[in-house]
């Protein structure tokens, strides 16, 4: 018996790209806001991974402007001489490679960084508490940029607050279309019901 194919609908297609693509952007989005205004002095992250956008061209090649970088929370007294590190800086995210390690004078180590591009080391060694992460080597060009506009109103208005009501009227459109699939089921199943007493009715009434 050949099962009945159920017919896909824009409106389907429309539900699972809500749920696939703007759900988790939402959510995302969410956990970043949420993570920055708890720790304003710390980098949003999820899940001990945190994106960074490169404003600057001082990584380049590795690392080229409007890049999003994707960095690990790591134990900063376990960096090494050539790890790439993110750190803050009178409240800027800079990411350059370590070039050297001394020690400070409470005994933690500095670190010596340097963007692969520029010709000098940074003006200031960088403390364990300034390290925010180290790179993972992924990258994800021009993401950053992307990025960087919805952290905006105008991004915020379309990546998140747009992509909530269209779900929401996704939600409302679905739940009036099964409420109308289920009421002609049910008009259905009555008229049946209805048709099934008339025969009984008229195979009684030949009886007699």
């Amino acid at each position: 018996m050949n099962r009945e194919r159920k017919k896909i609908v824009p409106g389907d297609i429309i539900g699972l790209l809500m749920c696939v693509v703007f759900v988790p952007i939402i959510v995302v989005n969410l956990i970043l806001i949420v993570n920055s205004y708890r720790n304003p002095d710390e980098l949003p992250g999820v899940f001990g991974v945190k994106p960074a956008v490169v404003l600057s061209g001082s990584m380049e090649p590795a690392i080229e402007t409007g890049d999003l970088i994707l960095l690990r929370d790591t134990d900063p007294l376990a960096l090494e001489k050539g790890d790439v590190i993110c750190y803050l800086s009178s409240g800027k995210a800079v990411t350059h490679r370590i070039v050297g390690i001394t020690a400070g004078e409470d005994g933690r180590p500095r670190y010596v960084t340097q963007g692969d591009a520029n010709n000098a080391e940074d003006r200031l060694p960088v403390t364990p508490d300034q390290v925010q992460g180290i790179w993972l080597g992924a990258r994800i060009g021009g993401l950053g940029n992307v990025l960087l506009f919805m952290q905006t109103a105008t991004g915020m208005l379309l990546f998140v607050i747009c992509p909530l009501i269209l779900f929401i009227l996704w939600d409302i459109w679905r739940r009036h279309k099964l409420d109308k699939e289920e009421a002609a089921r049910t008009a259905l199943l009555e008229a049946e019901l209805e048709a099934l007493k008339a025969e009984r009715s008229r195979a009684d009434s030949e009886k007699k």
